[in-house]
């Protein structure tokens, strides 16, 4: 009896280490059960949130620590799209007030409508401005922040839940925003050479100018000049580009 005893409890001791490595593993990787079970929640947080839209999971990801998240979109509102994360399978929380109700995602996309507006009267008007990809990446080669406000270090956010009724869910960019909402413009301008305060001075003046005779006054300019040359190291180059930071429209001659 002692012997059966023993191989029970040495197998029951084995299951248990296996379900620990198990549950060890599935921390750190996820599994695509779980991440069924956690985008099927999303939809159904969606639904219960949206009653009368549809919804469709756009991503899915983590599953570390047992906690998945998925993205969900309505079909039929373009900014009706936010988080839903679940943990432990049962315990679900969403981002659909900070992203949809307080407009995140509309400030957002309007931003971008406007920006791909902004950089084409650029090209048209001011086709001496070599303009960079905005952060030096593949992206359009300007950015337009919508409801922006500098905070105290100077960094500045977005705030589209202070001006609510300037972006209705799913409405199109429209210019007179900018009269409505402050707002900041971010570009880089490449240059041959080694720039200096003047040459960035200009080049504020010029898409001032620009963006004014257009109807488009945004509240703050954001210009880096980067050199195309003169440099032998990432770290020379660094040294020579000219940065102006967030400059109130008022501040440029």
């Amino acid at each position: 009896m002692k012997t059966k005893t023993k191989k029970r409890l040495a197998g029951a001791a084995g299951i248990l280490i296996i379900l620990c490595l198990l549950l060890a593993v599935d921390a750190f990787t996820g599994d695509p059960l779980s991440r069924a079970w956690a985008e099927g929640r999303a939809l159904h947080r969606a639904e219960t949130l949206y009653p009368g839209q549809k919804f469709h999971v756009t991503s899915s990801y983590s599953g570390q620590f047992f906690r998945y998240g998925a993205t969900v979109q309505s079909a039929t509102s373009t900014d009706t799209h936010f988080d839903v994360t679940t943990n432990f399978w049962l315990f679900t929380e969403d981002r659909a007030e900070e992203q949809v109700e307080n407009r995140w995602n509309t400030c957002y996309r309007m931003g971008e409508e406007g920006a791909d507006k902004i950089a084409k009267i650029l090209a048209r008007d001011a086709p001496e401005l070599t303009l960079a990809g905005v952060y030096g990446g593949e992206m359009g080669t300007v950015e337009l922040d919508l409801a922006w406000e500098p905070d105290g270090d100077g960094s500045g956010r977005s705030t589209p839940e202070n001006y609510l009724e300037n972006f209705p869910l799913d409405g199109s960019f429209d210019p007179s925003v900018l009269q409505k909402v402050p707002s900041r413009i971010c570009l880089q301008v490449l240059r041959d050479g080694a720039p200096a305060q003047e040459d960035l001075d200009n080049v504020l003046h010029t898409v001032k100018q620009v963006m004014e005779a257009n109807n488009l006054p945004v509240t703050y300019y954001d210009v880096t000049l980067v050199p195309m040359d003169g440099y032998n190291s990432h770290e020379e180059l660094l040294d020579m580009v000219v940065e102006s930071g967030p400059v109130a429209t008022s501040d440029i001659a």
